[in-house]
């Protein structure tokens, strides 16, 4: 204990209300720093003060040019005020390099409420104390000692810590970052810290009157604001500008997107107008005229052209749907259909028609007999209701109106039957086909060039004999048609031949409309009208610009000086005060420090008599706990120090609205298990409030700490450090008794061998899941062992051993060393040695998981069949 006077004091002053008012104000910017000093000394601030103040302000905001001005002292030697965040957590520490023999590319990560860190002594867990001693507030922080067994390759010290606030990730890196606030905000209690809880007078000076500062300094800012805010309007314009300018140029853009950031220099290129400009103006503006009247003609002829393009267009798709029509394989088509038809009709006579030919009627079966046979069903039809049918016995004869005889009657119901057979339907259908065909052909466009269209009237102008081509194959075409219509009506199946009319002339002649459309819009006169235009703009533009130059200008003034001026919020500034006297009015009462701490003696089993003396000097107070007027550390064993230093370690933290976290250090050495419990019990109260982070190697106190977490169901996680081989501080993550029943059998390890057997699982993603996968086998082969092999005589983190099951245990040698091999190779392909070239290392593959997951089930098995002998 003597060896702690040699280690430098690092003093850290606890906050009380004059400091943190204190604090507050040394943060400020210096104008507002200039009304706090004024206001704590004691001052009244008058119209010259903030005037003063605004001066300062405007030179913060580089809007006036900067002064030496005197240093501002408010007496007081703190640190700044803090960026300070009360729902910051600790979420990751990785990457940590340079510190002690500790592995890298190793990963903790930290529960919102309780985190235990187990491990032995040796395995490296000391290595990160020390890293979050030097880190964190620490009233014994130590300087970090590198790999003492490399004689040289040393990399300097360097971690990652992930803090968490307002739903945002806080990457931070020690020793870069290590003046962010995030670091003030945990603190480290280890044994190196007990004697200075119990013999050093700790600072915690306060003075009530120090909330008053808030109020007065409230309303100086307002009046500030008052002020900035006046200006601020007065500069304040629209940007209407551009009503001025008709048309666009380059002028009329600049000056519509004049903004604070518009150099000035580049409106100066617009000037001056001179002279010349308005020489040039007048004869651009002459020459404009004179080439808009003569571009009038163009517009009109590119019109033209672009109309026939679309009537060559339109023609080209007529012809290519005409084309159609005298295919080989449609005129073929025709051909068939006519021999069908005829086939058809020559089937439905020898049917039935041979039957009703008589002296007295001429042309039975003929198309016109036929149409007379279906036009008197259907008037027929129309005589009768219902399902009869005409003719009944008695009816009269539908055109002579005479009674018809019995002769009669079954002639015209032998019609009716005829042309319901199926022959006389086929030759029905036929014939309609034919008559559709025929329609087709009738209703082909007779004239696709009149004599007097446009078209026509452009062709023979200019592509005559493209034109000729066209109408004599379209004639071809139009005899071809008469003949095919021929065919149909009087039935003859001739053989015809495919007439093509080709459309490849009027793809070129669209081509050649488009060059010389494109030609027209191209002419040199068009882009020269075009230039004027865009000159005679920009004159008259620059003209109206160098007329209203300076309106501009101080346009752009005002716009800069406005952002500046908007870079300080008054909210924020407000909000900030605000909370700061909110927070600091309950806070810092001496008679509060005693009731926690008071408290915290009761709840961790340590009421001995402790007295909080209080002193003061210079204005400070200190206090210091005393035991019948001596030092506790005087008086108590060792076990009674760790007790009261831990209850005034924690009752400091209650005082603070700072500390987010608080991080032990073994801080159940040399006690009891009836304190260890005690102890256990009232970090998992804390662990409520704010994050614990437990670093130990009794397996006692982590069963008491898994023991209450999980009965107040408070979220935790243990990790369990190792040193492998020679290699100090590996992390298995979520490694402790509350996660055994997840290890009874190998899903956890199917998982891993799950995700990593994904197609799309990169390769190093790949490796870190089977290797993670193998370490989860491991531990169910332990958690078997446990549970199975030894039938929980002896449980992992509790001290209790369960002689009566020991009637249970029985051992097949066979079995165990199958068992040993299995485990030997899980260790194996989750430890992943560098190996050199000679014996090259095979990396895990998913396939390798998978066999070993296979073999653990198998020995699972036997070992729950096998049964001790009777």
């Amino acid at each position: 204990m003597d060896e702690l006077s040699d280690i430098p004091e690092v003093e850290h002053q606890i906050a009380t209300l004059d400091t943190e008012v204190k604090g507050f104000a040394e943060g400020l910017p210096y104008w507002a720093k200039y009304l706090a000093e004024k206001i704590l000394s004691g001052n009244a601030i008058t119209d010259t003060e903030i005037n003063t103040a605004y001066t300062y302000l405007l030179e913060e905001l580089t809007l006036t040019a900067t002064t030496t001005k005197p240093d501002i002292l408010i007496n007081y030697n703190g640190g700044n005020s803090g960026n300070y965040k009360l729902d910051l957590l600790f979420s990751k520490l990785e990457n940590v390099e340079g510190v002690n023999a500790l592995t890298e590319n190793q990963l903790i990560d930290f529960s919102p409420n309780l985190t235990i860190i187990y491990g032995a002594n040796g395995s490296g867990k000391s290595g990160y104390v020390r890293l979050l001693k030097k880190v964190f507030y620490s009233k014994t922080p130590e300087e970090i000692v590198q790999n003492i067994h490399l004689a040289n390759g040393h990399k300097p010290v360097s971690a990652n810590f992930t803090f968490h606030s307002a739903g945002s990730e806080i990457p931070l890196n020690y020793p870069t970052n290590s003046a962010n606030a995030e670091f003030e905000q945990y603190a480290v209690f280890d044994n190196g810290s007990v004697r200075h809880h119990l013999d050093h007078k700790n600072e915690l000076e306060f003075r009530p009157a120090g909330l008053s500062f808030f109020a007065v300094y409230t309303e100086a800012i307002k009046r500030v604001e008052v002020k900035l805010n006046s200006e601020i309007a007065s500069k304040q314009t629209p940007n209407d500008f551009d009503v001025w300018f008709d048309g666009e140029s380059e002028i009329k853009t600049l000056v519509q997107g004049l903004t604070a950031q518009t150099n000035i220099a580049d409106l100066n290129k617009h000037t001056p107008f001179t002279e010349k400009d308005k020489t040039d103006k007048a004869e651009i503006e002459k020459k404009y005229d004179e080439f808009a009247l003569s571009s009038k003609n163009k517009e009109k002829e590119i019109l033209k052209l672009e109309s026939i393009k679309r009537n060559v267009s339109d023609n080209k798709k007529t012809i290519e749907a005409i084309n159609t029509y005298f295919t080989s394989t449609y005129l073929t088509s025709i051909q068939t259909s006519i021999t069908d038809c005829l086939e058809k009709e020559a089937t439905a006579k020898a049917d039935g028609i041979e039957k009703f030919k008589t002296d007295k009627i001429q042309n039975i079966g003929t198309a016109e007999w036929r149409n007379f046979i279906v036009a008197a069903e259907n008037f027929a039809k129309q005589q009768k209701e219902g399902e009869v049918v005409y003719p009944e016995s008695n009816d009269n004869c539908l055109l002579c109106h005479q009674p018809l005889s019995e002769g009669a009657e079954n002639l015209i119901q032998n019609y009716w039957i005829f042309i319901k057979s199926v022959a006389e339907q086929n030759a029905t259908q036929s014939q309609i086909i034919l008559n559709e065909i025929k329609a087709g052909f009738e209703k082909l466009p007779s004239d696709l060039f009149p004599i007097d269209s446009v078209l026509t009237v452009w062709l023979t102008e200019n592509y005559p004999n493209v034109l000729t081509s066209l109408k004599e194959s379209l004639s071809a075409k139009k005899t071809l048609t008469s003949d095919i219509i021929t065919d149909i009506t009087t039935k003859t199946a001739n053989k015809r031949t495919e007439i093509k009319t080709s459309v490849a002339d009027h793809d070129t002649i669209i081509s050649a409309i488009d060059e010389s459309i494109k030609v027209l819009k191209e002419d040199s006169q068009s882009a020269e009208l075009t230039k004027l235009q865009k000159a005679k703009t920009y004159l008259a533009h620059k003209e109206k610009f160098n007329t209203h130059f300076t309106k501009f200008t101080t346009f752009i003034q005002n716009q800069q000086w406005i952002l500046k001026a908007n870079a300080i919020s008054w909210m924020a500034q407000k909000r900030n005060i605000t909370e700061w006297e909110k927070n600091l009015s309950g806070k810092y009462f001496n008679q509060k420090y005693i009731d926690i701490f008071n408290q915290e003696c009761i709840e961790l089993n340590g009421n001995f008599g402790i007295e909080v003396n209080h002193t003061g000097s210079a204005g400070t107070s200190f206090r210091q706990l005393t035991l019948k007027g001596r030092s506790p550390a005087a008086i108590l064993s060792e076990g009674e120090q760790k007790v009261i230093a831990l209850a005034d370690f924690i009752a400091e933290m209650q005082l603070s609205d700072v500390n987010r976290g608080i991080i032990f250090d073994d801080p159940v050495n040399s006690l009891d298990e009836g304190r260890k419990k005690d102890i256990a019990y009232r970090l998992i109260k804390e662990s409520v409030n704010k994050q614990v982070i437990v670093f130990t190697h009794d397996l006692i106190f982590v069963s008491n700490l898994i023991t209450f977490s999980e009965e107040n169901t408070i979220p935790f996680l243990c990790h369990w450090v190792e040193n492998r081989d020679g290699k100090a501080g590996q992390v298995w993550l979520k490694n402790s008794p509350s996660y055994e029943k997840e290890y009874r059998n190998a899903e956890p390890a199917k998982k891993y061998y799950t995700d990593a057997n994904k197609d799309d699982c990169p390769p190093a993603q790949r490796e870190f899941l089977v290797r993670t996968g193998f370490t989860a086998l491991r531990t169910c082969y332990e958690v078997l062992v446990i549970n199975d092999l030894f039938k929980n005589v002896v449980q992992r983190y509790n001290e209790r051993v369960s002689v009566d099951a020991l009637a249970s245990v029985y051992f097949d040698e066979e079995l165990v060393n199958e068992l040993l091999d299995s485990f030997a190779q899980c260790c194996r392909y989750m430890e992943g040695h560098t190996h050199s070239d000679k014996y090259a290392y095979k990396k895990p593959e998913p396939s390798n998981l998978n066999e070993e997951i296979q073999r653990y089930e198998a020995i699972r098995t036997k070992i729950r069949k096998t049964k001790k002998p009777q």
